[in-house]
Protein backbone atom coordinates (compact mmCIF):
# COMPACT_ATOMS: atom_id res chain seq x y z
CA UNK A 1 0.00 0.00 0.00
CA UNK A 2 1.57 3.23 -1.17
CA UNK A 3 0.94 6.37 0.83
CA UNK A 4 1.19 9.64 -1.01
CA UNK A 5 2.74 12.49 0.90
CA UNK A 6 0.67 15.58 0.51
CA UNK A 7 2.67 18.81 0.55
CA UNK A 8 0.89 21.88 1.85
CA UNK A 9 0.30 24.46 -0.82
CA UNK A 10 -0.01 28.21 -0.47
CA UNK A 11 -3.54 29.23 -1.29
CA UNK A 12 -3.88 32.57 -2.98
CA UNK A 13 -6.69 34.75 -1.69
CA UNK A 14 -9.53 34.67 -4.11
CA UNK A 15 -12.85 36.38 -4.53
CA UNK A 16 -13.81 39.81 -3.16
CA UNK A 17 -12.33 39.16 0.28
CA UNK A 18 -8.98 38.20 -1.20
CA UNK A 19 -8.83 41.36 -3.30
CA UNK A 20 -9.57 43.50 -0.25
CA UNK A 21 -6.78 41.82 1.73
CA UNK A 22 -4.28 42.41 -1.06
CA UNK A 23 -5.34 46.07 -1.40
CA UNK A 24 -4.98 46.67 2.35
CA UNK A 25 -1.53 45.07 2.33
CA UNK A 26 -0.45 47.20 -0.64
CA UNK A 27 -1.69 50.44 0.97
CA UNK A 28 0.01 49.58 4.27
CA UNK A 29 3.35 48.89 2.62
CA UNK A 30 3.09 52.10 0.56
CA UNK A 31 2.38 54.19 3.68
CA UNK A 32 5.29 52.66 5.58
CA UNK A 33 7.65 53.37 2.68
CA UNK A 34 6.44 56.98 2.36
CA UNK A 35 6.29 57.60 6.13
CA UNK A 36 8.87 55.40 7.89
CA UNK A 37 8.26 57.29 11.16
CA UNK A 38 5.07 55.27 11.54
CA UNK A 39 7.19 52.20 12.27
CA UNK A 40 8.50 53.89 15.41
CA UNK A 41 5.16 55.44 16.28
CA UNK A 42 6.48 59.00 15.70
CA UNK A 43 3.30 60.83 14.74
CA UNK A 44 4.27 64.09 16.46
CA UNK A 45 7.07 66.49 15.49
CA UNK A 46 10.55 65.35 16.50
CA UNK A 47 13.40 67.78 17.27
CA UNK A 48 17.19 67.86 17.08
CA UNK A 49 18.63 70.49 19.44
CA UNK A 50 21.93 72.30 18.95
CA UNK A 51 23.41 74.77 21.44
CA UNK A 52 26.56 75.86 23.27
CA UNK A 53 27.13 73.98 26.52
CA UNK A 54 26.19 77.04 28.57
CA UNK A 55 22.65 76.88 27.15
CA UNK A 56 22.09 73.21 27.95
CA UNK A 57 19.63 74.09 30.80
CA UNK A 58 17.39 75.83 28.24
CA UNK A 59 17.62 72.82 25.94
CA UNK A 60 16.60 70.59 28.85
CA UNK A 61 13.52 72.77 29.44
CA UNK A 62 12.50 72.57 25.79
CA UNK A 63 13.00 68.81 25.76
CA UNK A 64 10.46 68.57 28.58
CA UNK A 65 7.76 69.78 26.17
CA UNK A 66 5.67 66.83 25.07
CA UNK A 67 5.70 66.69 21.24
CA UNK A 68 2.10 65.49 21.40
CA UNK A 69 1.14 68.95 22.65
CA UNK A 70 1.67 70.05 19.03
CA UNK A 71 -0.92 67.57 17.75
CA UNK A 72 -3.65 70.21 17.88
CA UNK A 73 -1.49 72.47 15.69
CA UNK A 74 -1.03 69.66 13.17
CA UNK A 75 -4.79 69.04 13.13
CA UNK A 76 -5.46 72.77 12.73
CA UNK A 77 -3.11 72.93 9.71
CA UNK A 78 -4.29 69.65 8.20
CA UNK A 79 -1.06 67.69 8.70
CA UNK A 80 -1.45 63.96 9.22
CA UNK A 81 2.29 63.34 9.46
CA UNK A 82 4.82 65.78 10.96
CA UNK A 83 7.60 65.14 8.48
CA UNK A 84 11.34 64.89 9.23
CA UNK A 85 12.84 66.07 12.54
CA UNK A 86 13.04 69.84 13.05
CA UNK A 87 16.47 71.29 13.82
CA UNK A 88 16.38 73.73 16.75
CA UNK A 89 19.40 76.04 17.18
CA UNK A 90 19.76 78.02 20.42
CA UNK A 91 21.87 81.04 19.52
CA UNK A 92 23.46 83.48 22.03
CA UNK A 93 24.13 87.15 21.22
CA UNK A 94 27.62 86.68 19.81
CA UNK A 95 26.61 83.90 17.39
CA UNK A 96 26.27 84.53 13.62
CA UNK A 97 22.52 83.64 13.56
CA UNK A 98 21.85 86.29 16.24
CA UNK A 99 24.01 88.97 14.61
CA UNK A 100 22.19 88.54 11.29
CA UNK A 101 18.71 89.04 12.81
CA UNK A 102 16.96 92.37 13.60
CA UNK A 103 17.26 93.47 17.24
CA UNK A 104 13.52 93.09 17.95
CA UNK A 105 13.48 89.46 16.78
CA UNK A 106 13.59 86.66 19.38
CA UNK A 107 13.47 83.76 16.93
CA UNK A 108 12.88 82.79 13.33
CA UNK A 109 12.14 79.76 11.19
CA UNK A 110 13.67 78.54 7.92
CA UNK A 111 10.93 76.42 6.40
CA UNK A 112 12.95 75.09 3.46
CA UNK A 113 15.70 73.93 5.85
CA UNK A 114 13.33 72.64 8.58
CA UNK A 115 15.28 74.79 11.04
CA UNK A 116 14.31 77.01 13.96
CA UNK A 117 16.67 79.57 15.50
CA UNK A 118 15.94 80.77 19.05
CA UNK A 119 17.79 83.95 20.05
CA UNK A 120 18.10 83.24 23.74
CA UNK A 121 19.59 86.58 24.90
CA UNK A 122 16.96 88.82 23.30
CA UNK A 123 14.40 90.66 25.40
CA UNK A 124 11.05 89.02 24.74
CA UNK A 125 8.40 91.30 23.26
CA UNK A 126 4.87 90.86 21.94
CA UNK A 127 3.62 88.38 20.80
CA UNK A 128 5.95 86.10 22.80
CA UNK A 129 6.26 86.18 26.57
CA UNK A 130 8.54 83.18 27.08
CA UNK A 131 11.03 80.99 25.26
CA UNK A 132 8.32 78.33 25.06
CA UNK A 133 6.04 80.80 23.24
CA UNK A 134 8.80 81.55 20.73
CA UNK A 135 9.39 77.83 20.24
CA UNK A 136 5.71 77.05 19.57
CA UNK A 137 5.40 80.08 17.27
CA UNK A 138 8.35 79.04 15.11
CA UNK A 139 7.23 75.39 15.03
CA UNK A 140 3.90 76.71 13.72
CA UNK A 141 5.77 78.31 10.81
CA UNK A 142 7.57 75.05 9.96
CA UNK A 143 4.36 72.99 10.08
CA UNK A 144 2.44 75.55 7.97
CA UNK A 145 5.27 75.47 5.43
CA UNK A 146 4.98 71.68 5.24
CA UNK A 147 1.18 71.75 5.03
CA UNK A 148 1.49 74.11 2.04
CA UNK A 149 3.95 71.77 0.34
CA UNK A 150 6.71 74.36 0.62
CA UNK A 151 4.77 76.90 -1.45
CA UNK A 152 4.89 80.59 -0.56
CA UNK A 153 2.26 82.05 1.78
CA UNK A 154 1.42 85.73 2.42
CA UNK A 155 3.23 86.97 5.51
CA UNK A 156 0.01 88.00 7.27
CA UNK A 157 -1.48 84.52 6.85
CA UNK A 158 1.71 82.72 7.85
CA UNK A 159 2.11 84.87 10.99
CA UNK A 160 -1.59 84.67 11.84
CA UNK A 161 -1.47 80.86 11.79
CA UNK A 162 1.75 80.77 13.83
CA UNK A 163 0.25 83.05 16.48
CA UNK A 164 -2.86 80.91 16.74
CA UNK A 165 -0.59 77.88 17.20
CA UNK A 166 1.35 79.56 20.01
CA UNK A 167 -1.23 81.59 21.95
CA UNK A 168 -4.91 82.30 22.45
CA UNK A 169 -6.55 85.68 21.88
CA UNK A 170 -6.58 87.41 25.27
CA UNK A 171 -7.02 90.75 27.01
CA UNK A 172 -3.61 92.02 25.88
CA UNK A 173 -4.43 91.23 22.25
CA UNK A 174 -7.78 93.03 22.47
CA UNK A 175 -6.17 96.08 24.05
CA UNK A 176 -3.44 96.14 21.41
CA UNK A 177 -6.04 95.83 18.65
CA UNK A 178 -7.98 98.80 20.06
CA UNK A 179 -4.77 100.84 20.15
CA UNK A 180 -3.84 99.75 16.61
CA UNK A 181 -7.24 100.93 15.41
CA UNK A 182 -7.29 104.34 17.10
CA UNK A 183 -3.62 105.19 16.61
CA UNK A 184 -3.44 104.67 12.86
CA UNK A 185 -5.44 104.25 9.69
CA UNK A 186 -6.77 101.06 8.15
CA UNK A 187 -4.26 98.99 6.22
CA UNK A 188 -4.74 96.54 3.37
CA UNK A 189 -3.43 93.01 3.53
CA UNK A 190 -0.62 93.97 1.14
CA UNK A 191 0.31 96.89 3.40
CA UNK A 192 0.11 94.57 6.39
CA UNK A 193 2.76 92.35 4.79
CA UNK A 194 5.13 95.32 4.49
CA UNK A 195 4.69 96.28 8.17
CA UNK A 196 6.61 93.13 9.13
CA UNK A 197 9.70 94.57 7.43
CA UNK A 198 9.72 97.93 9.23
CA UNK A 199 10.62 99.08 12.75
CA UNK A 200 9.70 97.21 15.93
CA UNK A 201 6.56 99.33 16.55
CA UNK A 202 5.24 98.54 13.08
CA UNK A 203 6.10 94.87 13.53
CA UNK A 204 4.11 94.61 16.78
CA UNK A 205 1.16 96.29 15.08
CA UNK A 206 1.49 93.87 12.17
CA UNK A 207 1.42 90.87 14.52
CA UNK A 208 -1.75 91.95 16.30
CA UNK A 209 -3.55 92.79 13.04
CA UNK A 210 -2.51 89.49 11.43
CA UNK A 211 -3.75 87.59 14.48
CA UNK A 212 -7.00 89.58 14.60
CA UNK A 213 -7.69 89.16 10.89
CA UNK A 214 -7.04 85.40 10.96
CA UNK A 215 -9.21 84.96 14.04
CA UNK A 216 -12.00 87.05 12.49
CA UNK A 217 -11.80 84.99 9.30
CA UNK A 218 -12.23 81.72 11.19
CA UNK A 219 -15.06 83.09 13.33
CA UNK A 220 -17.05 84.08 10.25
CA UNK A 221 -16.24 81.04 8.09
CA UNK A 222 -14.99 77.80 9.64
CA UNK A 223 -12.17 76.52 11.85
CA UNK A 224 -11.23 74.17 8.98
CA UNK A 225 -10.48 77.04 6.58
CA UNK A 226 -6.68 77.07 7.16
CA UNK A 227 -6.21 73.37 6.44
CA UNK A 228 -8.29 73.58 3.25
CA UNK A 229 -6.42 76.65 2.00
CA UNK A 230 -3.04 75.05 2.72
CA UNK A 231 -4.08 71.79 1.03
CA UNK A 232 -5.11 73.66 -2.14
CA UNK A 233 -1.86 75.63 -2.16
CA UNK A 234 0.02 72.34 -1.84
CA UNK A 235 -1.88 71.05 -4.87
CA UNK A 236 -0.54 73.94 -6.94
CA UNK A 237 -3.13 76.71 -6.66
CA UNK A 238 -1.98 80.24 -5.92
CA UNK A 239 -2.90 81.56 -2.49
CA UNK A 240 -5.63 83.95 -3.79
CA UNK A 241 -7.20 81.06 -5.77
CA UNK A 242 -7.05 78.69 -2.79
CA UNK A 243 -8.47 81.39 -0.51
CA UNK A 244 -11.37 82.17 -2.82
CA UNK A 245 -12.26 78.52 -3.50
CA UNK A 246 -12.29 77.82 0.26
CA UNK A 247 -14.00 80.94 1.63
CA UNK A 248 -16.07 81.92 -1.47
CA UNK A 249 -14.65 85.43 -1.34
CA UNK A 250 -11.45 87.09 -2.45
CA UNK A 251 -8.82 88.22 0.07
CA UNK A 252 -9.79 91.81 -0.73
CA UNK A 253 -13.45 91.10 0.12
CA UNK A 254 -12.42 89.38 3.35
CA UNK A 255 -10.26 92.38 4.21
CA UNK A 256 -13.19 94.77 3.63
CA UNK A 257 -15.48 92.60 5.76
CA UNK A 258 -12.95 92.60 8.59
CA UNK A 259 -12.62 96.38 8.70
CA UNK A 260 -16.39 96.88 8.40
CA UNK A 261 -16.82 94.82 11.58
CA UNK A 262 -14.33 96.91 13.53
CA UNK A 263 -16.92 99.33 14.91
CA UNK A 264 -16.58 101.27 18.15
CA UNK A 265 -18.87 98.70 19.78
CA UNK A 266 -16.75 95.78 18.61
CA UNK A 267 -13.51 97.51 19.55
CA UNK A 268 -14.24 98.80 23.01
CA UNK A 269 -16.96 96.64 24.57
CA UNK A 270 -14.95 93.37 24.60
CA UNK A 271 -12.09 95.19 26.32
CA UNK A 272 -14.32 97.06 28.75
CA UNK A 273 -16.19 93.90 29.78
CA UNK A 274 -13.21 91.53 29.90
CA UNK A 275 -12.09 90.00 33.20
CA UNK A 276 -8.78 91.86 32.94
CA UNK A 277 -10.52 95.22 32.73
CA UNK A 278 -12.87 94.30 35.58
CA UNK A 279 -9.93 93.52 37.87
CA UNK A 280 -8.12 96.65 36.74
CA UNK A 281 -11.21 98.72 37.55
CA UNK A 282 -11.53 97.08 40.99
CA UNK A 283 -7.85 97.74 41.71
CA UNK A 284 -8.09 101.39 40.66
CA UNK A 285 -11.28 101.81 42.70
CA UNK A 286 -9.66 100.29 45.78
CA UNK A 287 -6.64 102.57 45.32
CA UNK A 288 -8.95 105.62 44.99
CA UNK A 289 -10.83 104.67 48.19
CA UNK A 290 -7.53 104.17 50.02
CA UNK A 291 -6.23 107.57 48.88
CA UNK A 292 -9.51 109.23 49.89
CA UNK A 293 -9.35 107.67 53.34
CA UNK A 294 -5.73 108.80 53.74
CA UNK A 295 -6.67 112.39 52.83
CA UNK A 296 -9.61 112.32 55.24
CA UNK A 297 -7.45 110.95 58.07
CA UNK A 298 -4.83 113.62 57.40
CA UNK A 299 -7.49 116.35 57.47
CA UNK A 300 -8.86 115.08 60.82
CA UNK A 301 -5.34 114.90 62.30
CA UNK A 302 -4.63 118.46 61.17
CA UNK A 303 -7.91 119.67 62.71
CA UNK A 304 -7.04 117.99 66.03
CA UNK A 305 -3.61 119.62 66.07
CA UNK A 306 -5.18 123.02 65.46
CA UNK A 307 -7.61 122.41 68.34
CA UNK A 308 -4.63 121.36 70.51
CA UNK A 309 -5.89 117.87 71.15
CA UNK A 310 -3.39 115.21 72.08
CA UNK A 311 -3.33 112.35 69.59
Amino acid sequence: MNLCKIEPEFQKPHGLFGKIVLQIAFITITLLIAHPQLLSGAVSPQFIFESPQVLEPLVARLKEINPKSLQSTMDFLGLQYPGPPIRVILAPTDSPPAQQAPEWMSGYALGHASTIVLLTDRVLTYPNNSLKDVFFHEVGHILAHRAAGGQALPRWFDEGLAMMAARTWDFEDRARLVWAMVSSTEVSLDELNTLFRKDDTSVRRAYVLAHAFTLDLLEHTSQDVPKHILAKVKQGLSFPEAFEQTTFMTPTQAEENFWSRQTIWNRWVPVATSSGMVWLTITLLAFWVFKKQRRRAAAIKKQWEEDEFDL
